[in-house]
């Protein structure tokens, strides 16, 4: 088994563990010698990952969101070095992935591991489980001998037995091949995982097991995630701080409960109003957006998201707005609070406390009122030195 490391121990450290500076990852989509020489057509390029700079502390949660090809999963396996970057840079605890003076990879495969969307395809149907997982035991020089005990240990820590080690990938249920994807990647002892919307093949039941198992493992091995996902409802959930992606691009990041609050974006906006509701007050309320999702292939000039936005002004479309850091009274209101109860536990309870007290107290009309029936595990407030810059790309917030 991996040795564990406590929660609070992976928070001791303010440095991230994971960093992107201005990363890009472009396809070229190769047009066929005729279509070139009779119709003079060019290679097309593909902008799944167009200047995204983020930072994940050891120990948070990242989430990302967003819609269908918005380029989270191209992101996310940039991240662990499945891709290399078109330009920009990718740090892990400080060292870059490419290039000179790079992580050498198999160290990196050892400490960053990913778990694939698809539970169906991600696992190789010709192996059991035992030689599936042990390929991982093996990077991390596991001695042949010590891989069944060790690989029955990671089984029974994500909730399955013994008996299931001799199986093949299709013996098994949907929700039981992604606890196995995720012994897969506990079975190297890494500090950092991609989660590349693990729930999406899911039914609802198995989703919540799998959320609890994650939580459990974070708290117990004082992991890292990068969280993707299109539940906006699971994101709040399990993260310290979402991201949200539009075509490439972060149009928005703050800490949970100040972006779930107090959504500055457009996008984040209509986002946020579409979480499913049986309150028909709130569906009357919905954010319908204009026109269809423009291509990564031909992104609009200026801001990206100006051909939908009903805030569109003449400058959107023709300067492209950065991402810059905006103060909010919700953003002030529970760092102040959070900092004060961090420094003082006997100061009126806990500091996740303090954060509910903000966030209750301002839902009670708006159109986040159904985050409040999620159940929050996540500790946001106890995170030292995290970011709570609340970041923004858009031109109605730019003074």
């Amino acid at each position: 088994m991996p040795r564990a490391t406590s929660h609070q121990e992976a928070l001791v450290s303010n440095n991230p563990l994971v960093a992107t500076e201005n990363l890009k990852k472009h396809f070229t989509i190769e047009e066929s010698l005729l279509a070139r020489y009779l119709a003079g057509a060019k290679d097309r390029v593909v902008r799944a990952v167009d200047g995204v700079s983020i930072e994940i502390l050891p120990g948070e949660t990242l989430g990302l969101v967003g819609e269908s090809g918005c380029g989270k999963s191209t992101l996310g396996r940039a991240i662990v070095g499945l891709y290399e970057p078109t330009e920009g840079d990718v740090r892990f605890q400080g060292k870059p992935l490419w290039g000179q003076g790079s992580i050498p990879k198999t160290a990196l495969r050892r400490q960053a591991q990913i778990i694939f969307q698809n539970p169906y395809s991600s696992l190789n149907p010709r192996h059991t489980v035992r030689q599936i997982i042990g390929v991982a035991l093996a990077a991390r020089g596991v001695h042949p001998q010590d891989r069944e005990a060790e690989t029955i240990g990671l089984l029974r820590r994500v909730g399955l037995g013994a008996d299931h080690i001799d199986r093949y990938p299709h013996q098994f249920s949907g929700g039981q091949r992604q606890r196995i994807g995720v012994a897969r990647a506990l079975a190297t002892n890494p500090k950092f995982i991609v989660a590349d919307e693990p729930l999406s093949s899911l039914d609802v039941s198995v989703q919540a097991q799998i959320i609890n198992l994650l939580q459990e493992l974070q708290e117990e091995y004082g992991l890292t995630y990068l969280f993707i996902t299109h539940d906006l409802r699971v994101a709040y959930h399990m993260s310290h701080r979402i991201a949200v992606m539009y075509l490439g691009q972060v149009v928005e990041s703050a800490d949970t409960d100040a972006l779930y609050e107090n959504p500055l974006h457009p996008y984040t906006q209509a986002l946020l109003s579409a979480i499913p509701s049986v309150d028909a007050s709130r569906r009357a309320n919905r954010i319908l957006l204009e026109g269809t999702v423009p291509t990564p292939i031909d992104p609009p000039t200026g801001c990206r998201f100006h051909p939908r936005c009903k805030y569109r002004m003449p400058i959107c479309e023709q300067e492209a707005p950065d991402l810059v850091s905006v103060q909010t009274p919700i953003q002030t209101e529970v760092a102040h609070r959070s900092a004060g109860r961090m420094g003082d536990e006997s100061v009126n309870g806990s500091a996740t406390e303090a954060v509910n007290e903000v966030v209750n107290g301002r839902m009670s009309n708006g159109t986040n009122d159904i985050v409040k029936n999620v159940v929050r595990r996540t500790d946001r407030t106890n995170m030292h030195g995290r970011n709570t810059e609340h970041l923004v790309r858009c031109h109605l917030h730019i003074v």
